[in-house]
């Protein structure tokens, strides 16, 4: 299971700026245990729409979480790390880069 969300759109320069949080997810069924690989990039919002990823110093390190669990708690557990990894990154953002709105 691949999650993205974004996070945060920023004013950069002249142009705006997407923070973007990723999560992948594997679960090994045998071992009943689940693995949720973290990352997070930014991406220039474009009219040529490149949309390529790039990262920033200040954002966190991608990270691995990893469980063992029965397959009925997989989904809830893989959300519940993605929704505490998003909040991570949305206070990593420099408090002069966000939005005011």
């Amino acid at each position: 299971m691949f999650t993205s969300e974004i996070i945060e759109t920023l004013q950069e320069g002249d142009g705006e700026l997407e923070v973007c949080g990723t999560a992948e997810t594997h679960y090994d069924v045998t071992a009943q245990k689940i693995s949720v690989t973290l990352d997070s990039f930014a991406r220039r919002v474009s009219a040529s729409g490149d949309g390529e990823h790039q990262s920033r110093s200040w954002l966190p390190a991608a990270e691995q979480v990893a469980e063992h669990l029965s397959h009925d708690e997989a989904t809830a557990f893989a959300k519940d790390v993605f929704q505490s990894w998003v909040r991570k990154v949305r206070t990593a953002i420099p408090h002069e880069m966000r939005s005011t709105t």
